[in-house]
């Protein structure tokens, strides 16, 4: 199984362009060494077992930092310490406020290395996860991300409105890389025309290697293996002479390396991790006589220990104006693993869109107790969409305990919310009616009027129709709307399949050919994983389709048709066609057979816009892909809140997806590390499920899935996070009853 010392060594990196940053001459004459331990909520233990590992972590560093005054810690994550204060006694928590505010000691201000599918109310929890009293105290400034490739606009919107303008990146280049030759810094302009500073380091634990030539490390043990141990003092970076000046000719190649490399600055900063097992690490007190010793011989560069927000500040400050300017959203490479767990995404994307219909205006304002229960379901949510995914054996071993319990404590964080922000809402549903009249009423949560049908939970296959149910508010259900009238202009292809649909006022179809085709890439036999990284060992199998069946209710057309595909034991796609308005809702179910090789799942969408690019939004900031990155960032995939919003002179086309937040545009793009705009963007290709990862994803999701989308046309511009809420929504339905209801448990049961 690759290690992450084997990530450290990958040559993916080559395949990123580099960007060359502007700096002032000169070689290297001081280094900031800036020591944490990386947060992974798993990978090397159980993630309540990192969690509890962390929290000993930075007791433990604390302790180390009041007994010698030379010792500098970093706090990567807040979760830590969050976890560390409700547990710390009044008196430890001012020993770790005195330390943090005499510059010992540092807190950043995110909760985790983050994956970019939060939404924008889980950002706003995301960096409020310490009381504002703590953050206060922390006096917290800069913020960290590290393993991860890229980094939302919406959380360095917000970071910027918390007055934190320093972001430092630790790039893990394993399957993805950074956008600019590094070490280097840049300015990282915001569409409000705001800036961050970013350190984009080396890899987070690349300092050790810098000064020793030999990884100490021996393998990656869980906590409780009582055959590998931490290091101690002695063990490396010694601090005999002979040692020292071993240590500095090795520094010395190291540099000269990085000065052939295009490094020009005069300081440097590197990140310092343990070498236990490199990930979830506890501090490495010798350390900090390794620097004192370093420096009494007079050895140069000068090394100082400190932290973060001192490292990153004093880089700004002697770059001055030296710093290039890029803008645009920071994609990330490592995105596509979430793809290898569809239910559980489909999970927390359930309990989202049910949290967002609980603080529904309708309902009125939510009450302390709802806040609270909300704020916990959005953590779980938070905590689901943090980019440790699974163990590091969960590829090598998919089917052992270790794997298999790391994955249910991660699935339990979609899970979990997605059942108790239901129960949140029918409580809310049922209590606001309290005192009204009787009667069947459907609540529509969403922004936008709501046509459709209205499910009755409960009663099998019973539903109604409604047309313009009014935003935010109920309706009681009446007679029957009138059956519409068929307006659309449909062409089908010799199975049946639509493929095309146009209604009144459109010049071009709703869609293309081709609509809900399904592909898949795999490696070509014999397979390797290692294999998986290598364009040409690639290989592509489209799937064939029955003949298709039609129904037709008094408001839409429904056709259904087989999908054959050796990957499913059986499959199927839904259509379902709005007889006298432009829209359908497209329906993609397969029951997967199990296999443990790497393959990627894609279904194509087709507009008949050739050569338009789509507008997305991630963590509800909108961008254009291609035209609105970072240069290097990746362009293979999108993680997307769930829109494209495509427009010509025609019109506009709006394509939502419910359960895969995850699209290529223009082709599947498996490892074919595309920068420039393809030949074909009107075609989304979604990926409706992902194993390509070697290590710590899940290697084998199987069984029965499903995937709905929608699509739009309109001939105004929409509102398209409002619209892509609604078409989305599931209308409440709530049967009031004439009798009064039980005042014990409307009080007990339902009250919120």
């Amino acid at each position: 199984m690759p290690t992450r010392r084997d990530l450290l060594k990958s040559t993916l990196l080559s395949a990123v362009p580099a960007v060359a940053a502007a700096a002032p001459a000169g070689g290297i004459r001081h280094i900031d060494i800036i020591h944490h331990s990386h947060t992974d909520v798993g990978y090397t233990d159980m993630p309540s077992v990192c969690r509890d590992l962390q929290v000993r972590f930075l007791d433990a560093a604390l302790e180390t930092c009041m007994r010698n005054p030379h010792f500098h810690w970093t706090c990567e994550a807040t979760l830590t310490v969050d976890d560390w204060w409700k547990g710390a006694a009044p008196a430890r928590r001012d020993q770790l406020v005195k330390v943090v505010q005499s510059g010992q000691m540092d807190v950043c201000a995110m909760p985790f290395n983050q994956t970019p599918f939060m939404n924008a109310a889980q950002w706003k929890q995301a960096l409020d996860w310490l009381p504002n009293q703590v953050q206060r105290d922390l006096r917290i400034s800069v913020a960290m991300q590290n393993d991860v490739n890229g980094m939302p606009r919406a959380g360095a919107l917000l970071l910027l409105d918390r007055n934190i303008h320093h972001l430092l990146m630790g790039i893990n280049a394993d399957m993805g890389g950074p956008p600019f030759r590094r070490p280097s810094a840049f300015l990282w302009k915001m569409p409000d025309g705001r800036k961050m500073f970013v350190w984009l380091g080396d890899h987070y634990g690349t300092a050790y290697s810098y000064f020793e030539p030999k990884n100490w490390q021996h393998g990656q043990a869980k906590g409780a293996t009582t055959t590998l141990r931490p290091p101690y003092a002695g063990d490396h970076l010694k601090v005999d002479e002979d040692s020292l000046r071993a240590a500095h000719a090795h520094l010395t190649k190291r540099l000269e390396k990085l000065a052939a490399d295009g490094y020009s600055y005069q300081r440097l900063l590197l990140s310092y991790t343990n070498q236990w097992r490199y990930d979830n690490d506890p501090p490495f007190p010798p350390l900090a006589p390794f620097i004192d010793a370093w420096n009494k011989l007079g050895l140069q560069p000068t090394l100082r220990f400190t932290t973060a927000t001192q490292a990153v500040k004093d880089m700004e400050a002697e770059l001055g104006s030296n710093v290039q300017i890029h803008e645009g959203e920071w994609t990330d490479w490592w995105a596509n693993g979430d793809a290898s767990g569809p239910r559980e995404v489909a999970a927390s994307r359930v309990a989202k869109r049910q949290l967002d219909a609980v603080f529904s205006p309708v309902w009125g304002e939510p009450t302390k107790r709802i806040l609270r229960r909300s704020a916990e379901m959005y953590k779980d949510l938070c905590l689901f969409d943090e980019h440790t995914w699974g163990a590091n054996i969960s590829v090598s071993q998919p089917d052992a305990l270790d794997t298999i319990a790391q994955f249910t404590e991660k699935a339990l964080l979609a899970y979990r919310p997605m059942g108790h922000s239901e129960w949140l809402l029918g409580q809310r549903a049922r209590t606001h009616f309290c005192g009204k009249p009787a009667g069947l009423y459907a609540v529509n949560t969403a922004p936008l009027p709501y046509t459709g049908w209205v499910r009755f939970p409960g009663i099998d296959r019973a539903a109604a129709w409604v047309n313009n149910l009014p935003a935010r508010a109920a309706t009681v259900i009446g007679a029957a709307a009138p059956e519409a009238s068929d307006k659309v202009e449909l062409r089908l292809d010799p199975s049946g399949w639509p493929q095309s649909a146009r209604w009144p006022g459109m010049t071009e179809s709703l869609f293309a050919s081709g609509l809900g085709d399904i592909l898949t890439v795999f490696i070509k036999p014999p397979f390797k994983r290692s294999s998986s990284m290598h364009p040409a060992r690639l290989d592509r199998l489209e799937a064939t389709y029955g003949q298709t069946k039609e129904e037709k209710t008094a408001y839409t057309r429904i056709f259904t048709q087989p999908i054959v595909h050796p990957s499913f034991a059986t499959a199927s796609r839904r259509l379902e066609v709005f007889r006298d308005q432009p829209r359908a809702t497209l329906t993609v179910r397969f029951d997967r057979i199990s296999n443990t090789a790497p393959e990627v799942i894609y279904m194509m969408t087709e507009l008949p816009l050739k050569g338009a690019l789509p507008r997305f939004s991630t963590g509800g900031v909108p961008y254009t892909p291609f035209t609105d990155q970072l240069p290097g960032s990746c362009r293979d995939y999108f993680a997307i809140d769930s829109w494209a919003h495509y427009q010509s002179p025609a019109g506009h086309w709006l394509w939502v997806t419910k359960d895969a937040p995850l699209v290529s545009v223009g082709g599947p793009h498996t490892w074919q590390r595309i920068q420039e705009k393809p030949a074909d963007p009107e075609r989304l290709w979604t990926m409706l499920l992902d194993s390509f990862w070697h290590t710590n994803f899940v290697a084998n999701s199987h069984g029965v899935m499903e995937f709905q989308f929608e699509l739009a046309w309109s001939q105004q511009a929409p509102d398209a996070p409002a619209t892509a809420e609604t078409l989305l929504s599931t209308p409440i339905v709530v049967d009031h009853p004439a009798v009064e209801a039980c005042p014990e448990l409307m009080k007990s049961l339902f009250t919120t």
